[in-house]
């Protein structure tokens, strides 16, 4: 059937269909043949647009590129080789073959193995072995495997009393000693079940929570226990776990044993649901805080990543955020590691090497207009700096809302705002970038206040420390010239207000603005912000998102009427 695409393009992918027994056991159906064809007619990962023309849930999960977030900030080492056990339709197997020396990827579907074969079609570090992984015989070891999203289906699949332990014991033999296997799987107990969503795999809320006993389907999950346990029984002496958020499948935030998040900003996590909202009785996002505050984030975390090995050298990375819903040349991962270090790592290496750069100039600009900057350096195209224990300057300002002090949120406002209008020469009125872009036409130099001549516009309270009563800055990734001081500051007020948005009872962003004089350029401002994300954000891939996030408070009590039997 896909005879006349693979003469036509040529994959240079081995394609070993040896084991295969003529029969697909798994598979979403005909829709794999659209995607497919997609695969076939876009260039290897450049998927949105496609993705918003033919919106469903598949289509959006097979081929968004957030699913590389799983591993993309994982240290492989560049001379390894890696197993890939159940490639699916090859949506993370490309960037395996980017890091890694080769990859042998298995998969069961035949159909589903030419989706990989097509969509890693430049590929020649790769062999793509079609059949079950437990009858396959493989002529070497490896350094790593990953096992994502299949461990819960050995029910089916390992034909044992036991088939998940033995399932891992199986896989244990094919790495090279001290090799490490990676574990992708959703936790049983995850906050989303307990708001109402359906069990990935089953389709039935609160299927996990009952023991999978609602349905007669061979699948199980496991708590973050049993799952530790799993894996030292299946012969593994060491496991660290990885918490990735909002889950495993389209990560955009990736927690640890050792960095835990510390409040409910979660770094604009943003929950989805399959297929829809018709099951939640909760909001996910507002039970956070007492899950952090009580300290069980590891119990009711949605999914694991568990990196297993009789090595002890677990837990390189520490944490991980991904920048992934930018445009490729500004897409990157900030990674944690356990050597006390920060490293921001461009996820499209040639595109992204000018982002990396603009971040030192930035920084060095900073220092020589006199401000605190954190050091940091570029190695083997990363950017580094030391991780800082330090208070965060927008916890300090947290502090003092939930505190409603409002003499100290302003006293911190004001320093922030100094900082902001001595952080670079000043420009002529005329010179306003809202007049350059012709956001307004009327030169007024009391609306807009004095005019930057550079604007660094990640002077956010979340990108600087505070110090012995001084602000120390870091993660300075953009600059626009010309701009108000006064947008800069802007800037800050409306990611704090809009990530936190209790602190508005404290004190209204209405108060702010007129204080800082902010109100007059408000709607100007707005203009100017949505332009600059017009610039750096995927619009495509963001608007095929929205299709599945979010909440809906309205949803959740309609769902808990229907289970009291209420009419509204």
């Amino acid at each position: 059937m896909y005879s006349e695409l693979i003469k036509k393009l040529e994959p240079k992918p081995l394609f070993n269909l040896k084991w295969y027994k003529n029969e697909d056991l798994y598979s979403d159906g005909d829709i794999e043949d659209l995607i497919i064809k997609l695969i076939a007619e876009h260039e290897p990962e450049k998927y949105s647009q496609a993705i918003l023309e033919n919106m469903c849930w598949p289509t959006y999960y097979h081929l968004t590129h957030l699913r590389k977030n799983i591993l993309n900030w994982y240290p492989f080492e560049k001379e390894s080789s890696v197993l890939e056990i159940g490639c699916g339709l090859g949506a993370v197997t490309n960037m395996l073959c980017e890091k890694c020396h080769d990859v042998t990827a298995v998969e069961l579907s035949k159909r589903r193995a030419t989706a990989t074969l097509l969509r890693c079609r430049e590929r020649e570090n790769l062999e793509i072995i079609v059949g079950n992984l437990n009858d396959i015989e493989f002529e070497k070891k490896f350094d790593y495997i990953t096992l994502i999203g299949v461990l819960e289906y050995q029910g089916t699949y390992t034909n044992t009393d036991n088939p998940y332990m033995d399932f891992l014991m199986e896989i244990k033999k094919f790495l090279k000693p001290n090799g490490k296997l990676l574990v992708g799987i959703e936790n049983k107990y995850g906050l989303k079940y307990w708001c109402g969503a359906r069990e990935d795999h089953t389709g039935y809320p609160f299927e996990g929570m009952n023991q999978y006993t609602l349905t007669n389907k061979k699948v199980r999950t496991f708590a973050r226990k049993e799952l530790e346990e799993l894996v030292k029984d299946s012969g593994f002496k060491n496991s660290f776990f990885y918490y990735p958020m909002p889950d495993y499948k389209l990560p955009t935030v990736v927690y640890s044993q050792k960095t835990l998040p510390h409040n409910e900003n979660l770094h604009n996590l943003q929950p989805y649901y399959i297929p829809d909202k018709s099951t939640l009785v909760a909001g996910e996002m507002e039970i956070y805080k007492d899950i952090i505050d009580n300290n069980v984030f590891e119990f009711f975390a949605n999914s694991f990543l568990v990196e297993c090995s009789d090595d002890d050298n677990l837990g390189r990375v520490t944490f991980s955020r991904l920048s992934t819903e930018r445009k490729d040349k500004y897409q990157i991962a900030t990674v944690f590691t356990d050597k006390g270090e920060v490293e921001k790592i461009p996820l499209h290496e040639k595109e992204g090497a000018a982002h990396i750069w603009q971040n030192v100039k930035n920084a060095n600009a900073l220092v020589k207009a006199g401000k605190n900057v954190l050091p940091l350096w570029l190695r083997d195209g990363k950017l580094v700096s030391e991780f800082m224990k330090e208070e965060l300057l927008e916890d300090r300002v947290l502090t003092a809302f939930g505190r409603k002090n409002k003499f100290e949120v302003y006293r911190m406002f004001d320093k922030v705002y100094q900082d902001i209008l001595t952080s670079s020469e000043h420009a002529k009125a005329e010179d306003n970038i809202f007049y350059t872009l012709k956001i307004d036409e009327e030169v007024n130099a009391e609306k807009y206040g004095p005019i930057l001549r550079i604007g660094y516009i990640d002077m956010i309270l979340r990108n600087a420390f505070y110090i012995n009563g001084e602000i120390h800055w870091f993660d300075q990734e953009w600059m626009l010239e010309c701009v108000p001081a006064r947008f800069v500051f802007f800037r800050m007020l409306f990611a704090l207000y809009q990530t936190f948005f209790w602190i508005n009872k404290v004190i209204p962003i209405e108060e702010v603005a007129q204080k800082y004089d902010l109100v007059t350029a408000w709607n100007e401002f707005g203009v100017l912000e949505n332009m600059f994300s017009d610039m750096v954000e995927d619009r495509v891939h963001l608007l095929g998102s929205q299709v599945y996030r979010g909440q809906d408070r309205k949803a959740c009590l309609g769902n808990i009427e229907k289970l009291l039997g209420i009419k509204s």
